[in-house]
């Protein structure tokens, strides 16, 4: 349990992702307006060697927004799978520890409220739904396995019969 406790603390925090975006949102308009004027300057005057350098420059500040913003998409997916991974190691540790307390319950046999029984009939909710589920498939396909065979029986002894 303490290495879970570890993991959440070292997680990053939403905040220094939300900053991260801020920044890189308010660097792309300027950037965008400079790559524009020098695009129309550069496709008029292609050889003009001041254009192409100040458009050379704007795409490389373009992809180096782009590529944070990727590596920014990265982080945020990476830590999500994270938090993901701790807490479905969570979800099986309570998994245990619900089974653990039933059977401590079980073996102390006494239910001090009627609070604690009703919980406890609730907490079985799951298990009588896949027993019924299960009963039903088995009474449909039963039915139809009755039927055929009914049916093979009636169709043979009408052929034998009518031959």
């Amino acid at each position: 349990m303490d290495s879970i406790e570890n993991q959440i603390s070292n997680f990053t925090q939403p905040n220094q992702f939300m900053q991260n975006l801020e920044t890189l949102n308010s660097k792309l308009p300027p950037i965008l307006d400079e790559f524009k004027k020098y695009y129309v300057f550069f496709n008029k005057n292609p050889e003009y060697q001041e254009y192409q350098n100040a458009f050379e420059n704007i795409k490389g500040n373009l992809n180096t927004v782009n590529s944070n913003l990727f590596s920014l998409s990265n982080s945020v997916e990476s830590s999500t799978e994270k938090i993901n991974n701790v807490l479905f190691s969570l979800d099986i540790l309570i998994k245990k520890e619900r089974e653990k307390n039933k059977e401590l319950k079980r073996k102390l046999g006494i239910v001090e409220h009627k609070s604690n029984a009703s919980s406890e009939l609730i907490s079985d909710y799951r298990n009588i739904y896949e027993s019924g589920y299960l009963r039903n498939w088995a009474i449909v396909l039963s039915t139809i396995v009755v039927g055929y065979s009914i049916s093979k029986v009636f169709t043979k002894s009408t052929k034998i019969t009518f031959a």
